[in-house]
C-alpha cells in the first residue's frame, strides 16, 4: 500500500511538470522593434569561411627583362689606358672583357680615347688604323710595330705613342717590361726625355715617368 502511494506522487509530479512546460495552446504575438533586440541575438552567423573575391582584368602583365647573374652576366674589367693630353700622358678607365689579355688591350688602345666626358680633351698619337702584334713572355711584352710607325711618325709623336704602348701594357698584370721590334728586328725607340733605347732593349714605366702627371707613379 505504501508503494502504491509513492508511484502515484511520482505520477503526480510529472503530470504537474509537463503541464507547466508545455506550449500555451492561445495567446496574441507581439512584434519586437529589431533595434530593441540585443546584437548577439540579432547578428547573422555563418558556419562558411568568408569568400574572398579576386577582380579579374584584361590587362596583361608587365614582365620586366632582366639580367640574370647566373646566365646573362658578360664578365668585364677595368683596365687604364693612357692618352695624350698635352704634352703628359694620362690615365683613363676602360671596360673590357675579362681577361683582357695584352693582344686585346692594344687593339683597344688603338682605338682612341672613349666618347664621353672623362675624356675629354685627350687624343693618342698612334697613327689611325695602327695594328701591332704583341706576345708576352716572362713578363716581357714583345710589341711588333708596322714599318710606317718608324717613317711616318714625327720623332715627338713618337715618343708619346710608345709612352702609351709603354704605360698602358705594364699597367697590366704580368707585364713589366716592354720590347719592340720592326720587321722582325730589334728596333730602338724613343724614351720619355728623348733619348732612344739601345735596338731590342726592354723599357718601362720609370722611362716615361717624366711624361706622367705629378699625382701618378709608377
Amino acid at each position: 500500500m505504501k508503494r502504491l502511494t509513492s508511484i502515484l506522487a511520482i505520477s503526480s509530479s510529472l503530470a504537474i511538470m509537463f503541464t507547466s512546460c508545455s506550449i500555451p495552446g492561445g495567446g496574441s504575438v507581439k512584434q519586437i522593434n529589431p533595434d530593441n533586440i540585443p546584437y548577439d541575438l540579432n547578428a547573422t552567423t555563418t558556419s562558411s569561411p568568408p569568400t574572398t573575391t579576386v577582380a579579374s582584368t584584361t590587362t596583361s602583365p608587365v614582365i620586366e627583362t632582366t639580367t640574370s647573374t647566373s646566365s646573362s652576366t658578360i664578365p668585364v674589367e677595368i683596365v687604364s689606358m693612357f692618352f695624350v693630353a698635352g704634352a703628359q700622358v694620362v690615365p683613363i678607365d676602360r671596360l673590357l672583357l675579362t681577361p683582357a689579355a695584352a693582344p686585346q688591350v692594344l687593339a683597344a688602345l688603338s682605338e682612341g680615347p672613349p666618347e664621353g666626358d672623362a675624356a675629354a680633351g685627350l687624343r693618342s698619337a698612334l697613327p689611325v688604323g695602327f695594328v701591332a702584334e704583341v706576345t708576352v713572355e716572362r713578363g716581357i711584352a714583345t710589341v711588333e710595330l708596322p714599318g710606317t710607325f718608324i717613317t711616318d711618325l714625327p720623332g715627338g709623336e713618337q715618343r708619346l705613342a710608345v709612352a702609351q704602348i709603354v704605360l698602358t701594357l705594364t699597367r697590366q698584370a704580368g707585364v713589366g717590361q716592354v720590347r719592340f721590334t720592326s720587321n722582325n728586328e730589334p728596333q730602338p725607340v724613343p724614351r720619355g726625355r728623348g733619348d732612344l733605347s739601345s735596338p731590342g732593349a726592354t723599357v718601362a714605366c720609370d722611362d716615361y715617368a717624366n711624361l706622367l702627371p705629378s699625382n701618378f707613379s709608377c
